[in-house]
């Protein structure tokens, strides 16, 4: 699977706050299409200390990945790697002016196996589906959301909790006491063009909630208008606010068999079986798609399709 990106916007604002403590990777509002990772940190300890974790995180893990080629694969074990490295790098960066400082991080890289999303944190990921929602969204590693999964306050309660602030992991420089904290890493697959990606800071989503923010990427707005508007209401919120947002636009699932395509075959494919091809073709790309799903547009084309796929990729 290969996921090209139509378009990035980002913004990184300080907010209501004295000091900026977030930081992002590419550190430009408008990142290059192709760039190989895109990380958003906030960093806690306050005075300068969050500051230099999350910037220590963010160039740490820009440097790793800087010869990834989102045509290669990335797997688990590659990201564990560049982890352990920021983590290294949060050790070296430590020192009597900075102890304690951490940070959240959101990690995301499209690859040739889909697109790898890790988090440590409250900071968030989404991937909206225009006119469908949310496809996936991170879960915060936060006392409030443990609170809330476990059924101890509900979700009219997580709004104004007085312990909204607390997380329940972070990336910290060794301070001899606590282990690393794990990150949570999935490998997303079920991505279609025109998805959006979203890495954000929880000064974001303070001010937004989900449901304004389906409202927001399922709008026929251009790409420069909902980043606009979304740093827009951000600026009003009490903490540092950063976003990263991601359009994607062509996937291909299988690279290699699309090259072999018979042209020839598909000029003396009726046009309306081609179109029928296409819908189930899409049906196949999507992870949710059954085999019931699959037989049933296959029965609606009128045609054989097991056969006609054995003569097309021959």
């Amino acid at each position: 699977m290969i996921v090209d990106i139509d378009s990035v916007y980002s913004f990184h604002q300080i907010g209501k706050r004295d000091n900026q403590e977030d930081s992002r990777f590419p550190d430009v509002d408008h990142p290059q299409n192709n760039a190989p990772v895109f990380v958003v940190c906030d960093g806690v300890g306050g005075c300068e200390k969050g500051e230099v974790a999350s910037e220590t995180v963010c160039e740490s893990i820009g440097k790793e990945m800087g010869n990834h080629n989102n045509h290669d694969e990335f797997s688990d074990k590659d990201f564990q790697k560049v982890l352990r490295k920021a983590y290294d790098a949060l050790d070296k960066a430590s020192n009597e002016s900075n102890r304690g400082m951490g940070t959240t991080l959101t990690f995301l890289t499209p690859h040739s196996n889909g697109v790898l999303a890790a988090h440590i944190g409250d900071s968030r990921i989404y991937q909206f589906r225009p006119k469908e929602g949310i496809i996936y969204r991170s879960e915060d590693h936060s006392l409030v959301n443990a609170l809330l999964r476990s059924g101890n306050i509900s979700p009219e309660q997580v709004k104004g909790h007085p312990r909204s602030n607390v997380i329940t992991r972070c990336m910290n420089a060794n301070d001899g006491v606590r282990e690393r904290d794990e990150a949570t890493v999935i490998n997303l697959q079920d991505i279609a063009p025109g998805d959006y990606f979203l890495l954000c800071s929880d000064g974001v989503t303070s001010v937004w909630n989900d449901e304004e923010l389906i409202e927001l990427y399922s709008s026929d707005r251009d790409d420069e208008e909902k980043i606009r508007l979304l740093a827009e209401r951000s600026k009003e919120s009490d903490d540092n606010n950063t976003a990263i947002q991601i359009h994607v636009g062509l996937v291909t699932v299988n690279p290699e068999i699309s090259t072999e395509i018979n042209e020839e075959l598909l000029n003396e494919v009726d046009i309306d079986v081609r179109e029928e091809t296409a819908v189930v073709t899409q049906k196949l790309n999507r992870k949710e798609a059954s085999t019931h799903d699959i037989s049933a547009e296959a029965e609606s084309t009128g045609f054989n399709l097991k056969s006609f796929f054995s003569r097309l990729f021959k």
